[in-house]
């Protein structure tokens, strides 16, 4: 092996360590963080302060060196890391290194890119030189690039011509329709391919004729070399690892996470203070992270196939998968996967492939075959070993198979049996199993059933308040949320010559303004992420405090590894009941000063639970905490900690309060046609135990002709 200080000495030269005035790491383009704030994915907004830029290409183009240098360092300084790389991948690193500047920076763009085959002369990185000629030739020789000379795919060589030269080459053939589409072109050609040579034995079939054809139209090309190409994604992917304990397309080792993760945000990112403390090996060898990188690409092949509604590929892909890990499953080097703590266990092949399988499931559902559907749901629930946050969903899904699609009432009985008993099952999925054991119950024709339901427990969900508003809803034509039309006033011109424009609105937003009107002049669309970011902030010294082994495992991280697991609480658990003990006796003044403290300290630090700029300032936060008070906000921090990975979903749409009476309101809006799901139901009776006040809001629709907009 290449000693190890031979690489850190490139590393050295090139990516020096960059350190804040506090000791915070501080990186030019964040491993973790988005510059987005989601509502529909609250626990991963993940803001900062920081404004952000505009960098020039050439300026772009250093700071994504800068990242993948960065990359390499974090990687390869680490002894546990180092280790799952043998001498060649090394040489490898090496031999990048010792490239020019400009060739780094050109293979790191192409290494980006999706691996195919591209013309030297669409090439085009001014940034870089404006003659690439002679950097992609040093890439060549270096073995990061290979020629048009090893091209023998012949659907790889006519994926390379443009539409008018495959139309060209198919008048070459005599295709039957040369100006067809592209693609009826491509499997035309295949077609013709597989026919029998049109020469004498022993000379190149049509195929290859077809494929020379090509390559002489297309020209000089070049692709990325699928060995270094592996090495660099495997360090990519154990950097990025501690990201896609949340995002299930986060570890799908590929290139687009260097510009989807690293690329985001163009400004300096700081962390927060924690002390690293990597205890434990989650890779046993070299073959081991293969193994899992191989996994971590088939399953983001699958997710993407699902994405673009290509189910007999998805099929396809989950049905190779699945034999791979018939076939690997029971690998005595596995077995360690047993012993290690749920949240590392998010990194082991056997995870992967269990989420592989519960997609599988979606598949089979989607093609309408539910008994295979409900064999893999069975197989699923066999193991407890891995996805057991997941249990509850495979429980439901499977109760709803069997009564709904199969007809088999009894197994689904002893399937919703079986699923309350199951300690994993939590929140929403359980409701949902209780509430379609209550349906089958009392069906008059399922009255022979009645007996297997003798010790069915009852759950209490109560009821909240329901109200009715309307809303002049805009006429669309197209799918997707409802939108409203809402007459807007002037706040610097009310009166009676005060201008009144029509604005096209959210459901949410109508539902704000209608609140704003009967006296809470506060009020934040925000779902889970208002909750979210006042637990992250009352709770940050815990989140981020040392002593636990291996929820911290690199400096790039905004929550730790532990955070969406049982182990969170049972990690923390004195210092987490002190704290909401501390929180239940609190005065409103206490408050503020807690939430001042962190706000102060903190502010900008990305963090997976805050998102900085949900509130408009420090102090409307601090309003916020006054009226909901101590003992609410020790609730909900209690059912957050205990249990985040369930729990941060159906939390209501709406807080709105009023800074005159300290009065506050938590509100679900629903438009037309939408429901209460099981989650929000069981977080509306938690905040009603709590003492809030709270109720759905109803929106009703009425007619509204196509008016002008101003």
């Amino acid at each position: 092996m290449v000693p190890r200080y031979e690489i850190n000495k490139h590393i050295d030269e090139m990516c020096p360590k960059n350190q804040g005035d506090n000791g915070e790491t501080l990186v030019d383009s964040p491993c973790s963080s988005s510059a987005s704030d989601s509502n529909s994915s609250p626990y991963f907004a993940k803001n900062t302060s920081t404004p952000e830029k505009k960098t020039s290409p050439c300026e772009s183009n250093s700071l994504e060196m800068k990242n993948f240098l960065m990359v390499l360092r974090a990687v390869l300084e680490n002894d546990d890391d180092l280790r799952l790389f043998d001498e060649q991948d090394t040489k490898i690193i090496t031999t990048f290194y010792q490239l020019s500047a400009a060739g780094q920076k050109l293979y790191v763009r192409l290494f980006q890119r999706k691996l195919n085959w591209i013309k030297i002369n669409k090439i085009e990185y001014a940034e870089i030189s404006t003659d690439l000629r002679p950097v992609i030739e040093e890439l060549v020789e270096g073995g990061f690039l290979q020629t048009e000379s090893t091209l023998e795919d012949l659907s790889e060589g006519l994926d390379l011509l443009s539409a008018p030269e495959l139309k060209t080459l198919a008048k070459t053939f005599h295709l039957p329709n040369p100006n067809a589409q592209k693609q009826q072109l491509l499997e035309d050609f295949i077609r013709l391919a597989k026919q029998r040579s049109i020469f004498s034995r022993g000379q190149a079939g049509i195929g290859a004729v077809i494929l020379k054809r090509a390559k002489n139209l297309a020209g000089k090309c070049v692709k990325v070399c699928r060995g270094p190409r592996a090495v660099f994604s495997r360090i990519l992917l154990l950097f990025s690892l501690t990201d896609s304990v949340e995002d299930e397309e986060a570890a799908s080792g590929g290139q687009g996470q260097l510009s989807t993760v690293l690329m985001v945000n163009m400004g300096h990112t700081v962390f927060p203070s924690y002390t690293v403390n990597r205890k434990t090996a989650i890779f046993q060898d070299r073959e081991d992270l293969i193994r899992y990188a191989t996994a971590a690409h088939m399953s983001n092949d699958i997710a993407t196939a699902m994405a673009n509604g290509n189910w007999a590929e998805a099929n396809h892909l989950y049905m190779c998968a699945k034999e791979t890990w018939h076939g690997m499953k029971n690998l005595t080097s596995l077995r360690y996967h047993k012993v290690l703590p749920e949240y590392l266990r998010h990194f082991t092949v056997g995870w992967v492939y269990t989420r592989i399988l519960s997609r599988g499931v979606e598949i089979l559902q989607r093609l309408h075959m539910y008994e295979e559907a409900v064999k893999e749901l069975q197989n699923l629930l066999s193991q407890e070993v891995y996805c057991t946050d997941s249990r509850g969903r495979w429980w439901d899904r499977l109760a709803l198979n069997l009564h709904q699609h199969l007809k088999e009432t009894k197994k689904a009985i002893e399937c919703i049996r079986k699923g309350l008993a199951d300690s994993f099952v939590r929140t929403g999925h359980r409701l949902s199993l209780y509430q379609r054991a209550l349906r089958i119950r009392d069906s008059s024709s399922n009255k022979k059933f009645r007996s297997l339901f003798q010790e069915l427990q009852v759950m209490i969900v109560e009821d909240v308040t329901h109200v009715t508003i309307k809303g002049k809803m805009y006429p669309q034509t197209g799918l997707g949320k409802s939108v409203f039309l809402m007459e807007d006033v002037d706040d610097e011109e009310k009166g009676e010559d005060s201008a009144v424009s029509t604005v096209i609105c959210s459901v949410e937003e109508l539902a704000l303004t209608h609140y704003k009107q009967n006296g809470f002049d506060q009020g934040i669309h925000g779902e889970g992420s208002t909750f979210s970011t006042l637990y992250g902030l009352l709770m940050w010294d815990i989140i981020f405090m040392d002593g636990i082994p291996d929820v911290f495992r690199n400096s790039y991280q905004a929550f730790p590894l532990d955070l969406c697991t049982d182990s969170f609480y049972e990690n923390r658990r004195d210092a987490i009941e002190a704290r909401l003990q501390l929180l239940h006796a609190a005065s409103s003044e206490t408050l503020k000063e807690l939430l001042a403290d962190v706000w102060s300290t903190q502010e900008g630090k990305v963090s997976a639970l805050v998102s900085w700029n949900r509130f408009t300032s420090l102090q409307q936060a601090q309003s916020l905490v006054s009226c909901l008070g101590g003992p609410f906000l020790s609730g909900v921090c209690r059912r957050l900690a205990r249990d985040l990975r369930h729990c941060r979903g159906g939390l209501p749409d709406l807080v709105v309060w009023s800074t005159h009476d300290h009065c506050f309101k938590l509100v679900e809006v629903k438009g037309p046609n939408d429901r209460l799901s099981h989650k929000q139901m069981l977080w509306l009776s938690e905040l009603k135990q709590l003492g809030a006040a709270v109720e759905v809001c109803h929106v009703a629709a009425v007619g509204a002709k196509s008016k002008r907009l101003s």
